[in-house]
């Protein structure tokens, strides 16, 4: 009858998650330095050991799976450090959003190259398998609670079955757990540690804010400033620790199912006529296009239009181009993955590739003239560089038009990765700054530059409202050259250092603000801009920010 009743509980009892106890204390800890680390402190030196630990908790899962990481992991793993490094390196709000943009693609990248045969996987495949897991993980939401489920009946079986031994081999049991017994304690002593952590953490800040005894004595206790407010906070706090607990274990959940197809099917099928055809007509428009640029932009021959001058003419068309140069790198990626193989094909496809060449000179040329003239912002500055990134990648294109194996995809990732890692690591906006105040009316009052002549002389730079929007990361540079070029009574001047005594003063702390004097960054929140912007702003002002004129 027991034995009856045993195959029955068997058929009925879900399969337990082997790793339900590896992903449930994981991502409780997890959890647990995701809100310490980033809790309303989205580019503090805690970052880099957030997204160091999100990669550390992946690699123990793949661990733990049986899983070799792959020799390649490397180049996304340090790049992954390195765009966390650069997120609190900056106070430019574009290159944190962009830094987390990559982190975030570049983390799903290393995710899916380790679980799956990807070698011939292209750019949409892989955009397409990163939002298929992000959002079918939104089924697996409440997987923590089906697994723990599962995880009950399968020891309570497990229990009914041993009770279903023999005396003899449960004395035998009895031997070996003797001599076992402490490491197993000891086990699952750790264990119960690890798990109470975020748990202890979450009751501690409610009984914090539940008793003023109590939350004195721990305000005694951890005298170490992490500038949390425990009581303003405590919701906030709770929200995310959920939150970073439910996602992590959805996600793992969802990668363990592993059902992406991982085949890729050649979609060569089309025929080339129609590729010929449509893509003849485009180079036709090109190489007009082209012998205009050729002539009359980089020559200076020919006669322009009524009311335009050379340097007028030069100096516009520049964003429409660089557009027209990524429809072309589609457009050649596009035909080499849908149109059968064809020697005609692949001429046409080689002449808009040397046509987009020609495209990305004129358009860098003309960038090249405008900064001369109106210098630079952060958006001429990074047109420069996505025409950079255009032109290798149109060289990659290129090479596959003619080696169909050339590996386009790893190409495209470590092209890209590196250089903004590089742009990013650089800070433009303090070069933005140096290069504009370098030509500023302060420095050469007397230049002028006359709009619709060819004269190459120009304007000395007066946007001094575009200055004082720029980050933090201008603060030593335009502090540097105040007194050199004696703008330091100056409106824009003064209203820049306000803006750094607002951005660093914490209302909710009153006893300390110092009279307009920017706050001192707290451990969890330094940034390398904030600390020296707070740092020159202090030495510079010490009386703190006088009033404008």
């Amino acid at each position: 009858m027991t034995e009856q009743k045993l195959t029955q509980t068997q058929e009925i009892t879900p399969e337990a998650n082997p790793l339900f106890f590896f992903m449930g204390a994981g991502s409780l800890i997890y959890a647990f330095f995701y809100t310490l680390f980033l809790y309303e402190n989205n580019s503090g030196i805690t970052y880099p050991f957030f997204v160091g630990g999100t990669c550390l908790f992946f690699f123990l899962y793949l661990k733990k799976s049986g899983i070799t990481a792959k020799k390649f992991t490397i180049f996304p793993l340090i790049s992954l450090l390195l765009l966390g490094i650069s997120t609190c390196l900056t106070d430019s709000y574009v290159l944190i959003f962009f830094n987390k943009v990559g982190i975030f693609f570049l983390f799903f990248y290393m995710m899916i190259h380790n679980l799956y045969e990807d070698k011939k996987w292209d750019l949409p495949k892989y955009l397409g398998s990163v939002l298929n897991i992000v959002f079918t993980s939104l089924a697996y939401i409440f997987s923590p609670f089906t697994d723990f489920n599962a995880y009950c009946k399968n020891r309570a079986l497990k229990k009914l079955s041993t009770e279903n031994t023999t005396e003899s081999c449960a004395s035998k049991d009895s031997l070996i757990n003797k001599k076992t017994s402490l490491k197993y304690i000891m086990k699952y002593i750790l264990s119960g540690i690890l798990i109470a952590m975020p748990l202890l953490f979450i009751i501690l800040l409610l009984l914090y804010q539940a008793d003023a005894v109590f939350s004195n004595m721990l305000d005694k206790l951890f005298d170490f400033n992490f500038y949390i407010d425990f009581e303003d906070d405590i919701y906030g706090i709770i929200f995310l620790f959920l939150f970073a607990f439910f996602a992590s274990y959805a996600i793992l959940s969802r990668i363990g199912n592993h059902n992406l197809k991982e085949e890729i099917s050649d979609k060569r099928t089309k025929e080339p006529v129609t590729g010929i055809t449509f893509t003849g007509l485009i180079s036709l428009v090109y190489l007009v296009f082209c012998y205009i640029q050729i002539v009359y932009l980089f020559g200076g021959f020919g006669t322009l239009p009524e009311n335009y001058t050379y340097s007028s003419y030069a100096r516009e068309g520049f964003f429409q181009l660089v557009f027209v140069c990524i429809i072309n790198l589609a457009l050649v990626l596009s035909c080499m993955k849908h149109f059968r193989e064809n020697n005609i094909l692949k001429g046409t496809l080689t002449f808009i590739s040397i046509c987009t060449y020609i495209m990305i000179a004129s358009s860098t040329y003309r960038m090249l003239l405008y900064i001369q003239v109106y210098y630079l912002t952060f958006l001429r500055l990074f047109v420069l560089w996505a025409l950079f990134v255009i032109l290798l990648l149109m060289s990659g294109a290129s090479i596959m038009i003619y080696r169909e194996r050339f590996p386009f995809t790893r190409y495209c990732l470590i092209t890209v990765t590196v250089l903004y890692i590089l742009l990013s690591l650089s800070r433009p906006d303090y070069w933005i700054a140096a290069y504009n105040l370098n030509n500023s009316l302060f420095q050469n009052p007397h230049t002028h530059y006359d709009l619709e002549s060819d004269n190459q002389s120009r304007n000395s730079y007066n946007d001094y409202y575009y200055l004082l929007h720029l980050s933090e990361d201008a603060a030593p540079v335009i502090f540097a050259k105040a007194k050199e070029l004696g703008y330091e009574q100056d409106n824009w001047f003064l209203a820049y250092a306000e803006n750094i005594v607002i951005n660093h003063t914490d209302w909710s702390h009153p006893d300390e603000i110092e009279n307009n004097l920017p706050q001192r960054l707290p451990f969890r929140k330094w940034n390398l801009s904030r600390w020296k912007a707070i740092k020159i702003f202090r030495e510079y002002f010490p009386a703190g920010c006088p009033a404008r004129p």
